[in-house]
Order: structure tokens, then sequence, then C-alpha cells
């Protein structure tokens, strides 16, 4: 499958919160890195995909570009308030027919301000 073609799908995967459906997609080993976690497997993965479901509202995918074995996602990740509209870029690499590694940029203040409030 076409790495854009893949990234669509992982992209729709994660706007139905369908966990089962990314972990479809992902490599044994695949790598997450992100401004506030990073990870290694597929369960670690999943988990977290299973954590910011609950947050997540939907996305909406700005623009795509793929070259080689990566893929660049630009998208708004929209979640509840008061987090709300959270722009996103995430790098995809991919080993043969599956994501190999996660590299997520996004401005992490929104969520660490409603974990502090949510603990609080």
């Amino acid at each position: 499958m076409e790495k854009r073609e893949m990234t669509r799908r992982y992209l729709d995967a994660w706007h139905r919160k369908d966990a089962a459906a990314v972990e479809a997609l992902l490599d044994p080993d695949v790598t997450f890195t992100g401004p506030m976690a990073a990870t290694v497997g597929r369960g670690a993965f999943v988990g977290a995909v299973k954590r910011m479901a609950p947050l997540l509202k939907g996305i909406e995918v700005r623009h795509l570009m793929s070259e080689a074995d990566y893929t660049v996602a630009v998208y708004d990740f929209i979640c509840v308030e008061p987090i709300g509209l959270c722009r996103t870029t995430e790098l995809l690499g991919f080993k043969g027919d599956r994501i190999s590694s996660s590299e997520v940029f996004f401005d992490a203040r929104p969520f660490e301000a409603f974990m502090r409030a949510k603990s609080g």
C-alpha cells in the first residue's frame, strides 16, 4: 500500500477512535516521540491511543507529503475543551507496509494545563 494511503487510514482510525485499526497499521517495534512522552512497542502506542481517545473530538487533515519511507502529516487534532484545537505535525516512518515510527510536534501547554486541573 502506498505511504500516503496508509497515513490517511491511520489518521482516519484516530478520527474514529479505533485503536484496533491503528494497531493493525503498526510495526511491533514502533517508536513514538512527542512533547509529553516517548514509547517503544505496539502495546505502548495503542495504550496511548486509548488514553487520548476520550479527549479527541476529531481530526481534520490539512496536508500530507511523502518521500521514500516517510510521510509528513499536518492536521488539526480537535480536542474537548478546554484543550480545543491542537495544530499538529506528525512525521511517520515506515518499514515495509507498517508504521515503524511516529514523531509528533504540537504545543503541549493546553494538555499539561488540563492534566494539572484534573489532578488538582
